[in-house]
């Protein structure tokens, strides 16, 4: 089976499956991203090449973290065990024991200089989604505008962590901040997703994340704070 074959045979797999579109999209990426790397058929790749990628590539090259080589590794068992039907030696790619992190909870200071600094009203309305509603990326980039239940206070959240859905709360400020983003970017549009790219396509989980790292180092706070870190400061409140 040729890589371009997988791809395809791997996309139905996941369909089949009922992956949510964040799942989808990053499994995806994440196999393409090996196949530039290997730069051959990835039916041919053995036990041990499989091995030097985890461990010298991913691990000592680009220093990934613990759970992020993990990621890879159920990538690469769900292309071999299930889009191939081969047997992976599980013994040899072990997934990684992971060291329990404790997140940074910023203070209010921090979150105040976070806040202040992001110029965009679009990506501040977002971190104040995920900060406000303890909403996660990929949530955020599933939000379609029926989503957001403002007699009730509160957001239904679809497609979350392990495909399920909820409701979480929807506070006071960011439903002003939605109104006002609204009003601002979205008032030509009626239905479907609420955050956007300037093409009209959905906004993607990269693009956050790279916006959150931009308006991170201008407000000066560690390396290690994150999205989730955000999303934690939430659980606190």
């Amino acid at each position: 089976m040729t890589n371009q074959e997988i791809l395809e045979k791997m996309k139905e797999d996941m369909k089949l499956r009922n992956f949510s579109h964040y799942t989808y999209d990053s499994y995806l990426g994440k196999t393409k991203d090996m196949m530039r790397y290997f730069e051959k058929e990835m039916e041919n790749l053995t036990t041990e090449e499989l091995r030097n990628f985890l461990l010298k590539y991913l691990k000592d090259e680009r220093k990934l973290s613990d759970r992020s080589i993990n990621y890879y590794n159920s990538v690469i068992r769900f292309v071999y065990e299930v889009t191939l039907d081969k047997v992976l030696n599980k013994k040899q790619l072990p997934m990684r024991k992971e060291k329990k992190t404790v997140y940074k909870v910023l203070t209010k200071e921090e979150l105040s200089t976070f806040f202040n600094v992001i110029e965009n009203y679009k990506f501040k309305t977002i971190f104040m989604l995920v900060y406000g509603s303890g909403l996660r990326v990929g949530e955020v980039v599933n939000l379609r505008v029926e989503d957001i239940d403002s007699k009730n206070m509160r957001i239904f959240v679809r497609e979350g962590k392990g495909n399920k859905e909820r409701y979480t709360i929807l506070p006071e400020s960011s439903l002003e901040m939605l109104r006002k983003y609204w009003k601002k970017y979205r008032q030509h549009k009626r239905r479907g997703r609420i955050f956007l790219r300037e093409t009209g396509k959905a906004i993607t989980v990269g693009v956050i994340r790279e916006h959150f790292r931009k308006y991170r180092r201008k407000a000066r706070l560690n390396e290690k704070v994150t999205t989730h870190t955000l999303r934690h400061c939430f659980v606190q409140i």
